[in-house]
């Protein structure tokens, strides 16, 4: 169906609406978005140094208390595990490391049978003395990891313990108490929302309400979200790091408000310029109803050319310049048919060579997209498309050269690399790769250009929507025969279409086998005679492998 031509009438409209109203919008709304980006990056940046920086100062206490806990162990050494004599080594380490906070903390030994050695304030929790909690909690933990210093949370109260054994196994554990105020002065201290958990998710200390669940711990959709997280109404700007110690350290910015006040500007604006736009086009109607009386009969013989009727005429005599119009447009019929036959003929010619001639050389999607990549890094990342542009020169230097017909596997390999950094700037972390070739024989013969046809089937048809790929090639020597193996975790092949390729690579002589894998397959064929060549094997949704058998030669 043809396309309806828009009337010259119409085309003034839209070219007074384009010229006047429509810069106008374009620059409010930019700005408008530039605003929200900004501001998005300015609270998520803001949200992200608070929760740096809460977790350094509480990194440094905990680095404190294991450092205390070290100390207390060196202590029992000195003494030789003699308390008595140990004490005032024990107080010294305590004191030493928490003088500065305004609760020392409790420090506690006490051995597997749960005797207390020593406890610098005479109290001891009771899930370190009741049997109940020997296998469980704080001692469960202890007893998994042995001769390491660990932080656990257990019942809202952290501790930094550590297991001492000897031959008989764990003799005593040093358990510190972590005085909550040491850290909660850190998160109060400041007017951002925070929470700190374990590893699993249990609170230990929250500065607001509304982000737990009923069991005390994280609401689950907080957990790995650094963007933006809705609950009950209330929109966040999340954050959250881990601490070497173990511990989760989350940020929220409350968006809400923010976000409510966008919304009504945004409305507000879209009102004005529905308007706008409502007027402008009422107005220019009238006024370019003017300047289209000339152009009605010229837009009557387009519209008959354009519906296939090409023996129309036109004769036009308001103004000389319309005049010459018509004039040429007669001639130009006259011709319209003949020169539209020939020149189809001469373009759908010299588009087949040079297809011809750049699919003989490289692939031209690949080009095509390395090219933009590279015009659009230019923009953003120097240094990044200066890479492209060596890596694409190196590709073509090496695929138009004058060579023999083999090449050393590290010459490919080499040229492979090439292909390798385009792909890695171009996928960035969707795409990863690794090759696995022997030194032993990268110095053997193969086909020129043999593996990358490989790894460009494998991205080409392994992606489909997966948002990541996998690429391993291996290749060594077995039984006198040269193999290499191309495996991705891609979207797969299903078994009928599998089933036809297989029957495509039995046939060489069929039109498809010049490009890709059949490419590859028709060239070991020709260069080798024997049990050479190329196998494919699939599973849908679960990857692709490719393998191919050469004959072992040497330089």
């Amino acid at each position: 169906m043809s396309k309806e031509i828009k009337s010259f009438q119409e085309n003034i409209r839209r070219t007074f609406i384009l010229y006047s109203i429509t810069p106008v919008i374009a620059v409010v709304f930019t700005a408008i978005i530039l605003f929200v980006f900004t501001w998005s990056i300015y609270i998520g940046s803001a949200n992200r140094g608070d929760n740096l920086s809460i977790g350094n100062e509480i990194s440094g206490i905990l680095n404190d208390c294991y450092a205390m806990v070290f100390d207390s162990e060196k202590a029992m050494l000195k003494n030789k595990n003699n308390i008595e004599s140990a004490g005032s080594d024990l107080f010294k380490a305590l004191y030493d490391y928490t003088e500065k906070y305004e609760d020392i903390g409790k420090l506690i030994l006490i051995t597997p049978d749960r005797k207390v050695l020593f406890s610098s304030d005479g109290d001891v929790p009771e899930c370190l003395i009741e049997d109940e909690y020997s296998n469980w909690g704080v001692w469960n933990r202890i007893k998994a990891s042995p001769e390491k210093t660990l932080t656990v949370l257990y019942d809202k109260t952290l501790y930094v313990v550590r297991g001492i054994y000897n031959n008989q196994g764990l003799s005593y554990a040093i358990i510190y108490e972590v005085p909550s105020s040491s850290i909660s002065d850190i998160i109060y201290k400041r007017n951002r929302y925070c929470t700190i958990t374990d590893s699993n998710g249990w609170v230990y200390l929250n500065n607001t309400q509304g982000l737990t669940d009923e069991f005390g711990q994280i609401n689950g959709i907080f957990e790995g979200n650094l963007g933006i997280a809705g609950i009950d109404g209330t929109k966040y700007m999340c954050y959250e790091s881990k601490l070497p110690e173990g511990l989760m350290i989350y940020t929220f910015s409350d968006i809400t408000g923010y976000l409510r006040i966008m919304l009504i500007i945004s409305a507000v604006i879209a009102v004005i310029f529905m308007a706008i736009i409502i007027i402008a086009f009422r107005s220019t109607a009238t006024s370019s109803e003017i300047y289209t009386r000339d152009v009605k009969k010229i837009e009557d013989a387009f519209e008959a050319v354009s519906n296939g009727d090409l023996e129309v005429g036109l004769k036009i005599d308001s103004s000389k310049e319309f005049q010459i119009i018509g004039n040429d447009f007669n001639k130009m019929l006259d011709s319209l048919k003949t020169q539209i036959d020939e020149n189809r003929e001469l373009a759908e010619n010299v588009a087949f060579a040079q297809v011809k001639r750049l699919e003989s050389q490289f692939d031209p999607h690949f080009l095509f997209n390395t090219l933009d990549n590279i015009r659009f890094m230019a923009k953003i990342d120097a240094d990044a498309a200066d890479k492209m542009i060596v890596s694409l020169s190196g590709l073509l230097r090496y695929s138009i050269r004058e060579t023999k017909e083999e090449v050393t596997i590290r010459e490919d390999l080499d040229n492979l690399q090439y292909y390798l950094n385009i792909l890695q700037i171009r996928f960035n972390k969707r795409f990863a790769y690794d090759i696995n070739v022997p030194e032993d024989i990268r110095d053997l013969l193969i086909p020129k250009l043999l593996i990358q046809p490989l790894l460009e089937n494998a991205v080409k048809y392994g992606f489909g929507e997966k948002e990541k790929l996998t690429v391993n090639i291996n290749g060594y020597q077995h039984q006198g025969k040269l193999i290499f193996i191309c495996e991705d975790d891609g979207v797969g092949i299903d078994d009928e279409t599998l089933a036809g390729i297989k029957l495509k690579l039995i046939d060489l002589n069929t039109e498809q086998q010049h490009i890709g894998i059949y490419n590859i397959h028709k060239r070991i064929k020709l260069m080798y005679k024997g049990d050479y060549g190329l196998d494919i094997t699939s599973k849908k949704g679960e990857g692709t492998t490719v393998r191919l058998v050469l004959p072992i030669r040497t330089i």
